[in-house]
């Protein structure tokens, strides 16, 4: 019969046997799906898609108003060394002699509400435009070891692109949070402006406590019993903060996308309804048998 004659055989054989044992339909899906058994996608086409249905869903969502604002697990708050100077602040500006010191000063703490809300509001209206921003860099990734990831932590995809690119992401995200900062305004300013009040007062704050005229009133006062020892040692973890807001809200507002495009990866791997392509059901179906 020959070589192909044999092969031939072998194939007949193989096929009956198929049908005889009912895993024909089994062996035929596998064939149409190719070497890689996820229906003609690789996995990595499958993970790239889902970061990017993440990252459409994150944008839209975050963009809304209040979208960063309403939401605890996103909400851009103050930069640790304000937190600390408004916590201070609050807690001695009832004293009488400190008190004196602020007015005679000129120093006025602006309200840390409104700072709050604008920071949001400046993320909120750059969120939308990440979205080109992510899908370049998804594009372009490469993963190590998709399989890896498919069959690892829920948010697996998510932390490989957030350590991956992070630094491209942010250098490119950048200038869109610096427009929204110079653009946005709340109550007729913008995040720019009331940033540039507070740091201004923040710092001219360090300034005077750290002067030997304020040191030594404090220390007379606090000898007399008029500051509190408490007050007096507080005042003193109060320090510099940078007046350049970009690089902080921009940090802020990628970590809070990347929160979103994590939550969505968990549902997509959890949740066949939020397989909305081909693709993602294809390569994500394979989770439904793990185990």
């Amino acid at each position: 019969m020959g070589l192909f004659g044999d092969i031939l055989s072998t194939v007949g054989k193989v096929a009956v046997d198929a049908v005889k044992s009912g895993k024909a339909e089994e062996i035929i899906k596998s064939m149409a799906g190719g070497a890689n058994g996820n229906g003609g996608f690789d996995v990595g086409s499958g993970l790239k898609a889902a970061l990017k249905v993440g990252i459409e869903t994150a944008a839209k969502n975050l963009g809304a108003e209040d979208g960063y604002l309403a939401d605890a697990a996103v909400r851009i708050g103050l930069p640790k060394e304000a937190i600390t100077t408004f916590n201070v602040v609050q807690q001695v500006s009832s004293n009488p002699t400190f008190n004196s010191m602020l007015n005679a000063s000129g120093i006025s703490i602006p309200d840390s509400d409104t700072i709050i809300k604008l920071f949001n509001r400046a993320a909120e209206n750059a969120a939308p435009k990440s979205i080109d921003i992510f899908t370049n860099a998804i594009t372009n990734i490469s993963f190590a070891d998709a399989e890896q990831l498919l069959f690892g932590a829920d948010n697996a995809a998510t932390q490989y692109l957030q350590k991956n690119t992070f630094t491209q992401l942010t250098d490119a995200f950048v200038p869109s949070i610096t427009d929204s900062l110079n653009t946005i305004k709340v109550a007729n300013v913008t995040p720019t402006s009331a940033w540039n009040t507070y740091a201004t007062y923040n710092n001219k704050l360090v300034e005077l406590l750290d002067s030997n005229t304020a040191k030594m009133a404090l220390e007379m006062a606090r000898k007399l019993g008029v500051v509190p020892d408490e007050y007096f040692e507080k005042l003193r973890t109060i320090n510099q903060v940078n007046p350049d807001l970009s690089g902080y809200i921009t940090g802020e507002a990628l970590n809070g996308l990347f929160t979103k495009v994590s939550e969505k990866e968990y549902d997509i791997r959890h949740n066949a309804s939020a397989r909305v392509s081909d693709v993602l059901q294809s390569v994500f179906g394979r989770l439904d048998n793990k185990g």
